[in-house]
């Protein structure tokens, strides 16, 4: 009878340390996710700065082009259009040119919009990013726009009065990727 007492305790110390073993293994699942969730927005952004880069650099190369070919007066020529076009190899998340509605484009992408003529990327993470000026809060828009020396600040290209410095990739709203920690997450909320 000593024996059968001390096997029933075993039993249920082995049941006690199956459910604290459960539970330390679905704490760990918990915290892995949360780690995995904050990596995938941080190579997001990654790659979104990334193609902003790119393009700019485009952008720098195509100005510097039209300046050795003596050819300064035709990079007006070049605002608002697709800069995708200009590049040797696109980014592989470039779905080319969307019309109208753009919910099917798919999150993670760029695309064209002809009709407004802007380059946009769709954000995956939209709890990551703030986009102040714009009701979607999903959609980055860019823009293809002269840079030049704005000497009367009237935010218009005057070709007699200021100097055209080229080309650059203009943001139509303000964005800021948001680091996910705690602090962060305390200042979105």
């Amino acid at each position: 009878m000593k024996n059968s007492a001390l096997f029933h305790w075993y039993k249920r110390e082995k049941r006690l340390l199956f459910g604290l073993s459960v539970c330390i293994i679905a704490g760990l699942l918990v915290v892995f996710s949360q780690a995995l969730e904050r990596e995938m927005a941080r190579a997001e952004e990654a790659m979104f700065r990334t193609v902003v880069a790119e393009l700019n650099a485009m952008l720098v190369y195509k100005t510097a082009e039209k300046i050795a070919q003596n050819k300064k007066a035709e990079i007006k020529n070049f605002v608002n259009h697709n800069p995708m076009e200009w590049m040797a190899s696109t980014p592989v998340n470039y779905s080319g040119i969307e019309e109208g509605d753009y919910a099917n484009a798919v999150p993670g992408h760029w695309f064209f919009s002809e009709q407004e003529g802007t380059i946009v990327y769709r954000v995956i993470n939209t709890d990551m990013i703030r986009i102040m000026g714009a009701d979607e809060t999903e959609f980055v828009r860019f823009r293809v726009a002269l840079n030049y020396l704005d000497s009367n600040n009237n935010q218009q290209f005057d070709e007699l009065r200021e100097r055209l410095v080229g080309l650059k990739l203009a943001s139509l709203q303000r964005y800021q990727w948001i680091a996910i920690d705690a602090n962060a997450a305390q200042q979105i909320n």
